[in-house]
């Protein structure tokens, strides 16, 4: 059990111990390791890993499931272990909490505990991001452009000790009349998809983003070998606001202008100034970056 206390606005310090005891009391052997600064889980997993640990829980938000599957592949990278000798199980104490819904894991934690005692398992697929400096582990969804200035000012926020599921949606409207167009060139599986000014790009693994907002295509899921990215050209902002309406309603990969692809593997360059790369919440890296399917599929703990 890998537990970030600095969750949900640093409420999951004072809680998690009884939904531990609650695992112990029904025969669970747990070791748990409690993280100290930012990153600190992909440490703790990768080196949990290496000493033999093949089962994994998550406590706190997206962010903590995007350092502790970073640290699971990049043992797997290095000691040549395939993910799916791993399992993962989430008890969700985050503020948007989009991880868990693509497998319904339940936000209530007695009940997401109750599916980690009950031990049904599920697959997904492993993404792979790497930069210049470095590989992470995308665990769901991950944005260019606009998705990483929300992020950017929303984490600003949480520092400042806001909180809440609204803040995505009250960063949004001022992220988009404050953005910089930048231009990029986007390839997907070898053919070039994208060249131009870039408003915003949204590459998913999972389904469901900025609190529960629906991002992908009907039936595409994180285990069908499949990814896919919403490109959002450069246009007005007032443009870009009207479009950026329909995430509420979960057909923005659908609008007219959107540029859908589905992919395997997916290369995103910038043509001048870097831009930020958003993964689960997290700043993981600037562009260029590469985001690819591992061919493998970690287990997860589902209902």
């Amino acid at each position: 059990m890998i537990v970030n206390p600095a969750s949900a606005s640093s409420t999951t310090e004072d809680k998690w111990k009884e939904y531990l005891k609650m695992l112990t009391d029904a025969g669970l052997g747990v070791e748990y390791h409690v993280t100290d600064y930012p990153g600190h889980a992909i440490e703790l997993a990768r080196a949990a890993a290496a000493d033999g640990r093949r089962q994994f829980i998550a406590v706190g938000g997206d962010g903590t499931i995007h350092e502790l599957m970073t640290g699971l592949l990049r043992f797997s990278d290095a000691e040549d272990v395939d993910m799916g000798d791993f399992t993962l199980a989430v008890l969700p104490y985050g503020t948007g909490n989009d991880w868990i819904r693509t497998p319904g894991v339940p936000a209530d934690i007695t009940e997401a505990v109750r599916c980690i005692i009950n031990g049904k398992k599920a697959k997904e697929d492993v993404v792979r991001l790497t930069f210049s400096d470095g590989v992470y582990c995308m665990a769901n969804i991950g944005g260019i452009g606009l998705d990483a200035d929300i992020c950017y000012n929303t984490n600003t926020l949480k520092k400042r000790g806001k909180k809440g599921g609204f803040l995505y949606k009250l960063v949004a409207p001022y992220s988009i009349f404050s953005a910089r167009l930048s231009e990029v060139e986007v390839e997907c599986d070898g053919e070039q998809v994208y060249k131009g000014k870039l408003f915003s790009a949204v590459i998913a693994n999972g389904i469901y983003r900025g609190g529960g907002i629906r991002q992908n295509s009907e039936g595409v899921n994180w285990s069908d070998g499949k990814l896919e990215v919403s490109i959002m050209p450069g246009m007005s902002r007032i443009k870009g606001l009207q479009v950026m309406m329909h995430a509420l309603s979960g057909d923005f990969s659908v609008q007219p202008g959107i540029i859908s692809r589905q992919f395997r593997k997916m290369t995103v360059t910038p043509v001048g100034v870097p831009l930020r790369f958003e993964s689960d919440g997290e700043l993981p890296g600037v562009l260029p970056v590469t985001v690819e399917l591992t061919g493998q599929q970690i287990n997860i703990i589902v209902p």
